[in-house]
């Protein structure tokens, strides 16, 4: 390998037989300076722009404004395409103030329907700038006191009132017409401390949600960046070292931040959270990434080879292998693409882009970073910590050489406890994200409680029909008998509704349903109108449509749009992942046995998930309200998890073929290379666990979820299979760990780590 003795033109003439990663590696070594100034030059500068382009331009947390790809949103679509009906040109009726009183008074209280009818006043009287002309914020306003009881508008205790109103506008304009609204609401608690007053509105909702979204991600990288220091600090034992890891994660997670921004500013709106999934994936991989290579750079120059010969080396075994697990996390999270979702492509794009530039980091970053400090990497030791530790010792390394010696015994006991872990999927029960999942401390939040409280029947849920050629007799003579269809059913009940298009073809027919948007209660309800009421109602009517919508309906379809696709997914990321260990190991059995220690961990997430956020385990220690598991996280998390363990699969593994092609035999290599490799993976493991962790502790469910899932299973994965489970494996199937069928002899063999010489003699004196 490279040698600072070595003539100029040998080491250029063995480096263009080196493979392209490790070339541009000693490129960038070559050429430290420039490679380190432009990084920062590029990473900083895409997110520079993308704050200049607007930054990062997010959907709303809660909305349906994708329904369009399921019958609950095509039936919107029809109605809205026969003409918004003249009345409802302004936008329909939206929940502006919950009002409650705190001491059980009525609305009947004089004291408490003058206060009302205050409120009433001040609300109609408030005014908003828009496009620098004060407008009134509201129009339209409905006094709960003043229309009859079957508007619903005062709860059936009468110690509670809804004030409805109209407020113009969208997007933009609408949230400038808003903007005065909670200082105006603070204002009336101010006036009125005997009454509970709560805005319900979906913008000014949205707006909290973000405002939490933005606090949580700035306090994951307040706990994270320090916990992950201290790890480092306890793994490398030197101070600089520490660093280097978190200076190539903070500048991949801002080029990140930029790659994401510049697309929602110039494709579409991203998921609310694509940024945390960013700061989810980035700092855990770009850390993961960085240890690996430092590691083996100091090992390197423990052994006595040249400042050069190290870097190549590191380059040439853990680089290679950053790369290829880099290339094994970015093709899991790539068959996200196989689902038509503009949300869960950016998610997808967010966490594909960060992980991508952790691997050209490592690959330009890192070799310059390291050849400009050379031995000064290990500047700053900690006492006791900071000495030079023997390979291949410590705990974990115990604990191979202990499966290795009663491997079935170990593979039997494992194998029967994750599966136990598991089991509990078969109860997972998903669902979409709503106001009542987030956390109590938002006033929207705080509203809903208080409308389901105060209004148990679900007068807040609507069931709606959307029917076409309304305009005929008979179509008419259906939706009147659908209606009494409906009605039957428990779980719908009135005040019914129905709505005509401004043309008067197509019908939106509406009943109230109870309980929530994720009950599997309504989701039958949804399943027996399609399946049953609309066949047997409009059969007979040829080119009548009938299509069920509401936000019950619209979850419905969600939920079965991830369900479906997760099979889709799945086959892509395993069929993906066996043909990369294929051609990577070329072995049969390699990759088939690491696709069911993967599934393995993976289930035994999803199991834990189960148990700890839909049936409540641990709620007051983690802090959430138990309910379903959010639609998209099962895919994301085996997507993530599937990418991640392959990291430390083809880590391990390429230490364990170094051995083996060495001269080792098979259960020697395999001892070998999982012991030598066990600190540096328990390091990482430990980091990625920590980062996942600190999520946990955030306020979002949704992002609780994530983290815990991501946690327990990395956690798994680094310690009981990797160290246990698979030497336990390896060592019972010996030799035929390597087994390759003849017919598949012609598959090409790439090679993983490269060649590695033994240090020349005199060379651990050589100059850095």
């Amino acid at each position: 390998m490279a040698d600072v003795d070595q003539p100029a033109d040998a080491v250029v003439a063995r480096l263009a037989r080196e493979p392209w990663t490790v070339r541009v590696a000693m490129w960038s070594a070559r050429h430290r300076w420039p490679v380190a100034a432009l990084w920062f030059v590029v990473t900083i500068g895409l997110f520079v722009a993308s704050l200049a382009a607007g930054g990062t331009r997010a959907q709303e947390a809660v909305s349906n404004d994708q329904r369009a790809r399921f019958e609950a949103g095509e039936a919107y679509v029809i109605f809205g395409a026969a003409g918004t009906p003249e009345e409802e040109e302004e936008p329909s009726q939206q929940y502006l103030l919950v009002v409650g009183t705190n001491d059980g008074r009525t609305v009947d209280n004089p004291a408490v329907a003058g206060a009302i009818d205050e409120l009433v006043t001040r609300l109609t009287e408030a005014t908003s700038p828009v496009d620098g002309t004060q407008v009134p914020t509201f129009t339209d306003l409905v006094h709960p006191l003043k229309v009859p009881a079957q508007a619903g508008l005062v709860s059936p205790d009468r110690t509670a009132a809804r004030i409805v109103a109209r407020i113009p506008g969208d997007g933009p304009a609408l949230a400038e017409r808003l903007d005065p609204t909670p200082a105006l609401v603070a204002d009336l608690r101010a006036d009125h401390p005997d009454l509970t007053l709560l805005p319900l509105n979906n913008t000014l909702a949205n707006a909290e949600i973000g405002e939490l979204v933005n606090s949580d991600l700035d306090g994951s990288l307040r706990l994270t960046i320090p916990l992950t220091f201290a790890i480092l600090l306890i793994a490398f034992g030197a101070v600089v070292a520490a660093v280097v890891p978190l200076v190539l994660a903070v500048t991949a997670l801002l080029a990140a931040f930029g790659t994401l921004g510049l697309y929602s500013q110039l494709v579409s709106p991203v998921s609310p959270y694509a940024s945390q999934l960013i700061v989810l994936i980035g700092l855990a991989v770009s850390v993961d990434y960085s240890l690996f290579m430092v590691t083996r750079f100091r090992s390197e120059r423990r052994s006595g080879r040249s400042k050069d010969g190290s870097i190549e080396i590191a380059s040439s075994t853990a680089g290679r292998a950053v790369f290829f697990s880099g290339l094994a996390v970015m093709i899991s999270i790539a068959g996200l693409f196989l689902l038509d979702d503009p949300l869960f492509r950016s998610m997808a794009i967010g966490t594909i882009a960060v992980v991508f530039i952790a691997v050209v980091g490592s690959l330009t970053l890192l070799p310059a970073t390291l050849a400009i400090l050379g031995d000064r990497v290990n500047r700053g030791r900690i006492p006791i910590i900071g000495r030079d530790r023997p390979e291949a010792t410590g705990f974990w390394s115990i604990a191979v050489r202990f499966a290795m010696r009663r491997p079935l015994i170990v593979a039997v006991t494992v194998a029967v406890a994750l599966a136990a872990a598991a089991s509990p999927v078969g109860r997972m029960h998903i669902g979409q994200t709503d106001f009542t999942s987030f956390p109590d401390t938002l006033e929207a939040v705080q509203a809903v409680n208080l409308i389901n409280e105060k209004w148990p029947d679900g007068s807040t849920l609507q069931f709606q029909v959307v029917v076409t050629q309304a305009d005929e007799p008979a179509t008419r003579a259906a939706i009147e008998r659908m209606t009494v269809e409906l009605l039957a059913i428990d779980g719908l009940g009135e005040p019914t509704g129905s709505r005509l298009s401004r043309d008067g073809t197509v019908a939106m027919v509406s009943v109230v349903m109870s309980g929530g948007e994720n009950d599997l209660a309504n989701r039958a309800i949804v399943d027996d109108v399609r399946g049953r009421v609309v066949p047997e109602v409009f059969g007979g009517l040829d080119g009548v449509r009938a299509l069920v919508t509401g936000d019950a309906a619209y979850t419905k379809d969600v939920t079965d749009f991830y369900a479906e696709g997760l099979p889709l997914v799945i086959g892509f990321v395993l069929s993906l992942s066996f043909v990369l260990l294929l051609v990577a190991f070329h072995s049969i059995v390699i990759p088939v046995k690491a696709i069911l220690l993967n599934l393995l961990s993976t289930g035994t997430a999803y199991g834990l998930l189960v148990l700890v956020f839909q049936e409540g385990w641990l709620r007051e220690e983690i802090g959430f309200k138990p309910g379903v598991i959010e639609s998209f996280v099962p895919i994301f998390i085996f997507t993530i998890l599937f990418g991640l363990s392959m990291d430390y699969h083809v880590f391990i593994l390429t230490r364990i073929k170094e051995a083996r092609d060495r001269g080792l035999d098979s259960n020697a290599a395999v001892e070998r290379g999982i012991t030598i490799t066990s600190g540096t993976i328990t390091s990482a493991a430990a980091i990625m666990v920590v980062v996942f962790s600190v999520f946990v502790t955030l306020e979002l469910v949704v992002i609780k979820q994530l983290g815990f899932g991501l946690a327990v299973a990395v956690l798994v994965d680094a310690t009981i299979i990797r160290s246990f489970l698979l030497p336990a494996t390896m060592r019972l199937l010996g030799d035929w760990n390597w087994w390759m069928p003849r017919i598949l002899s012609w598959i090409p063999r790439v090679t993983i780590e490269g060649e590695t010489e033994e240090p020349e003699a005199g060379v651990a004196s050589a100059p850095v």
